[in-house]
């Protein structure tokens, strides 16, 4: 937790990341932001008569010999309208490593201190102008690596989950106080619910907890990434399959079976998700120890992935292989891709089609390019199964965790209720259920648990 102490200094430090570029910009933020930063700049007007959120050119320069270090914007926000809350001045620089670390040290001089990893975030948090779950989400924002782990993280810097962590607190707090009137004022004609309805009231609440919960698995996919596998028997157009969706030759593709040995595996933004990509060695009996071991590896990979895209050749009868694997590939996480459809179909994969009915099937030409635009979507729709609208999607585990928690004293308070126990015991168990909630939020987080979100921060931000 931070030090009071820290309230009184000034922080300062690089936020764009480290390298040279065009602009390159430094941060300061404190109670003496504008009387520290005021002796490097040079320019028509003292920067404590700047308008804030205004933009004015200027030169940098050392306040020790007042040589010149740069040119740049200095732009000025006057707290609390800033992301801390404090005064706050932004130096746009050029991007030169050199140039912005001569600037931070200018202001070290001054009386700034180096901030910590994380810190402006927190001051940010402290102030009040975000919670903690909100400033979890800057740290999303600022990594995510797909549209949908960048919508996540706005979502989530918007409030949407401290919005629904908050009104279930609300609803909480307003049971105990319901229970407690009902002890206090037994004897007084005081309309207060029966026991029946509060328990019910405790129960709705318990199972939107839990619907939040449920959805942690596509959450941490969407941040983490989902993984897809190409399997099937060799020449079917696994490679081929590959190298369309990276648009690269990646894997080889040749006439002969087998060239697949090992696992290749991709990153690939697809449809807006993250997804890793793996192309597998060709199903089939073999006596060859490098292909039993790629074919070892390839099931391995298809029953830990989140998706499997079963080839199939349209043009060749179904082999054994095929229909022993359908027995053991997972429908709901399967789709079964009829390939080569540009070329005449074999009568018997209608039988195939037929013997496995609980399979999701589409066809596909890597030479026609039939099906392949849809497939695209199809995936996304089968690896996205979208939550309630109203529910926001819980991503980070910190957060299923607190919600586990808060679930399990929600049921222990019903369990006491139905019990006939006391409702001073229910009571106690809904007091603990806020406090786990609150740790979402930030308002009962531990010390441990809050500097080690803020340490995962960068420096300048």
């Amino acid at each position: 937790m931070k030090n009071p102490d820290d309230e009184k200094e000034t922080i300062c430090a690089i936020a764009t990341p480290h390298g040279e570029g065009s602009i390159g910009i430094v941060r300061i933020s404190g109670p003496r932001t504008f009387k520290i930063s005021a002796p490097l700049y040079r320019g028509p007007k003292p920067i404590q008569n700047m308008a804030s959120h205004t933009a004015y050119f200027g030169e940098v320069v050392n306040p020790i010999d007042n040589s010149l270090i740069d040119q740049a914007l200095f732009l000025p926000m006057h707290g609390p309208n800033s992301y801390t809350g404090e005064d706050i001045l932004e130096i746009q620089a050029h991007g030169n490593p050199f140039l912005l670390q001569k600037i931070v040290s200018a202001l070290i001089s001054q009386g700034a201190r180096m901030a910590r990893p994380g810190e402006f975030t927190q001051r940010a948090f402290l102030s009040g102008k975000m919670d903690l779950s909100q400033a979890e989400a800057v740290m999303e924002l600022i990594s995510a690596k797909s549209t949908s782990q960048h919508q996540w993280a706005l979502d989530q810097l918007k409030g949407r989950l401290s919005i629904k962590i908050e009104t279930l607190m609300t609803r909480l707090l307003a049971i105990i106080a319901e229970i407690e009137a009902s002890i206090d004022f037994s004897d007084q004609d005081i309309p207060v619910q029966s026991g029946k309805e509060i328990v019910t009231e405790i129960q709705q609440i318990k199972d939107e907890i839990h619907e939040m919960i449920s959805n942690y698995d596509l959450g941490r996919q969407i941040i983490e990434g989902f993984t897809v596998v190409i399997a099937g028997r060799p020449n079917v157009g696994k490679s081929s399959l590959m190298n369309y969706f990276l648009q690269e030759d990646r894997a080889i593709v040749t006439p002969e079976a087998g060239t697949t040995r090992d696992l290749l595996q991709e990153p690939l933004q697809l449809e807006g998700l993250s997804v890793k990509l793996i192309d597998t060695a060709g199903f089939r009996n073999s006596h060859h120890p490098i292909e039993q071991e790629g074919i070892r590896r390839a099931q391995k990979a298809q029953e830990r992935s989140d998706l499997t895209l079963w080839v199939l050749d349209i043009s060749e009868k179904p082999s054994t292989e095929d229909h022993d694997m359908a027995k053991k590939l997972q429908p709901e996480k399967t789709i079964i891709l009829l390939n080569k459809s540009d070329l005449p179909k074999q009568g018997d994969i209608d039988n195939f089609i037929q013997k496995h009915p609980q399979f999701k099937y589409t066809s596909t030409s890597l030479v026609s390019e039939e099906g392949l635009a849809q497939l695209k979507i199809y995936i996304k729709s089968n690896l996205i199964k979208q939550p309630e609208k109203e529910q926001p999607l819980v991503a980070l585990l910190r957060h299923k965790i607190a919600l586990e928690t808060a679930e399990e004293k929600l049921l222990s308070g019903i369990k006491s209720s139905q019990n006939g126990d006391s409702f001073e015991f229910p009571a106690i168990d809904l007091r603990e259920a806020i406090d786990a909630l609150g740790q979402i939020t930030g308002e009962t987080t531990l010390d441990d648990i809050f500097d080690q979100i803020f340490n995962q921060f960068c420096i300048g931000k």
